[in-house]
């Protein structure tokens, strides 16, 4: 099995310097997720203030913030079984059978977390390793897990 982070969510560069999306913490789509949460909490005049903010949502269970990300993976050597069948009957996955073991989904930070938490299979793992550079505080727990375990 071969796992490809194709494309993720990426904010518009035109965005203006005041954007509240270039206060956030982290990286440009754990700003994202952050703006998400605070217009959720009405608490915009805190953006970029507390690092913990989304770690704490996720905890928490409001993870409806999180699926503002989308990742787009290539998965190669993975024929149609109950792991396949499980992430894409999950809300909101796309998907496309490329024939051969090979496929392209489409999913949000929630779906790779779901996915992994239902399965814990090698696929979900790989998903999970490599979103998590692009959204740390959604996934630390999950890798922490991933590398108490091995």
């Amino acid at each position: 099995m071969n796992v490809i982070l194709l494309s993720y969510t990426r904010l518009n560069p035109a965005l203006a310097a005041d954007s509240p999306l270039h206060f956030g913490w982290g990286t440009p789509q754990e700003s994202l997720i952050e703006f998400a949460g605070r217009i959720c909490y009405r608490s915009d005049d805190k953006m970029g203030k507390s690092p913990s903010f989304i770690s704490a949502r996720v905890r928490e269970g409001h993870e409806d913030i999180i699926e503002h990300v989308r990742f787009v993976y290539r998965v190669e050597g993975v024929n149609l079984d109950e792991m396949i069948l499980a992430l894409v009957n999950l809300p909101t996955v796309e998907y496309t059978d490329l024939g051969g073991g090979d496929w392209i989904f489409s999913l949000n930070a929630r779906n790779v977390r779901d996915f992994y938490s239902r399965t814990q299979s090698a696929l979900a793992a790989a998903m999970v390793k490599l979103a998590n550079p692009v959204t740390t505080t959604v996934y630390q727990d999950l890798v922490a897990a991933m590398e108490a375990g091995s």
